[in-house]
């Protein structure tokens, strides 16, 4: 954050001076006195007003930055009560010192006239001081806001980004179009095939991308079809087996999420004619899960990006239980809570609606 100009080094040093010659000359107009002018930097009273004024603004920084520590609930409380204590410690700060000096040094009383004076000058000084303070104070507040919501609309830009990536899915893409100009050239129908496998895995991803919810058995569907489309790239040594029972595949699920895990494990697990990938898809009835299960064979490249975070996220959103990743003797276990959708029961007003 940026110093507070009240803090500065070169403020605190030039202005006192400045403004006490400037003080010193208000003083000599107020009392019609203006010859002196010409012995200004040989007078010992200009020196005074230089050192009354390093001690006034010293005196109203403190001030300002201990009450700065206290909220109160009001603006406008706030900066009433800054501008009170600021006059109050400066009129204080300006009689002590100056009474002071003329009993100590001019070796006579103040006038009441006099006093009047330098509190008049220096109580109108501490007011623009606290202005000052509190103008720069709340600009710089409300630059931070700016720049707090900037950085949330540049974070929800690169969120929505990541969601499209991860919506696209621009890897699933290219190997598909890989093995499609490899098909196209050896079996036409076979190529026409794919592409309907490959359509199919779009367009459940377009036609979700705003839904809330999908069934399990629809996120099975579209997982099936991405294990046919790489299967093509690992010579049919993947096989999916979803053990679920009927009972439960309408139940809900996020869109998208099984499709993602299944091609998770997919490009994770060490895939050739000696390796096939066997995925089996339970329900624990007793926990509420749903279970992906295959075998522990990790590539030695990691992915760049785990999707179990996402995917926690997203069933954060709906469940208190979360997504679980086990790695037990020589299986993967990923366990997905099961989602319920529980209706609001209507109030009167609604009820009667409807009746």
């Amino acid at each position: 954050m940026k110093k507070m100009i009240i803090n500065n080094a070169f403020f605190r040093l030039l202005i006192p001076p400045v403004y006490g010659i400037l003080v010193y000359l208000m003083i000599l107009l107020i009392n019609n006195d203006i010859r002196q002018l010409s012995s200004i930097f040989s007078s010992q009273e200009v020196y005074v007003c230089i050192g009354l004024s390093y001690l006034v603004t010293e005196v109203l920084r403190l001030n300002a930055i201990l009450l700065n520590k206290f909220d109160t609930e009001y603006l406008g409380n706030k900066i009433l009560l800054q501008l009170l204590i600021g006059l109050l410690v400066t009129v204080v700060t300006v009689s002590i010192s100056i009474s002071a000096y003329f009993e100590y040094i001019v070796q006579f009383g103040i006038t009441d006239t006099q006093l009047i004076i330098f509190n008049a000058i220096f109580g109108i000084s501490s007011l623009l001081y606290n202005l000052l303070f509190l103008s720069h104070l709340y600009l710089q507040k409300q630059n931070i806001s700016q720049l707090n919501e900037e950085r949330i609309l540049t974070d929800m830009v690169e969120n929505e980004l990541r969601n499209f990536k991860h919506e696209v899915n621009p890897t699933l893409l290219y190997d598909g179009l890989e093995i499609l100009i490899s098909l196209v050239h050896r079996d036409a129908d076979e190529s026409e095939e794919y592409i309907d496998h490959l359509s199919s895995v779009y367009r459940y991803i377009l036609s979700n991308k705003k839904t809330e919810f999908a069934t399990l058995a629809s996120e099975l569907k579209a997982a099936n079809h991405i294990v046919h489309l790489l299967n093509y790239k690992f010579d049919n040594k993947i096989i999916l087996k979803s053990n679920l029972p009927e009972s439960i595949l309408e139940s809900p699920a996020v869109p998208g999420s099984f499709p993602i895990l299944i091609e998770r494990a997919i490009r994770m697990t060490i895939i050739n004619k000696y390796n096939p990938l066997q995925i089996s898809i339970e329900h624990e009835k007793e926990d509420g899960y749903i279970v992906i299960e295959y075998a522990l064979n990790e590539r030695l490249s990691p992915m760049e990006e785990d999707i179990l975070d996402k995917i926690q996220n997203s069933y954060g959103y709906y469940s208190e239980k979360p997504v679980v990743h086990v790695r037990a003797y020589d299986q993967n276990y990923v366990k997905i809570p099961m989602l319920a959708v529980v209706e609001e029961p209507l109030t009167s007003e609604e009820a009667s609606i409807n009746s």
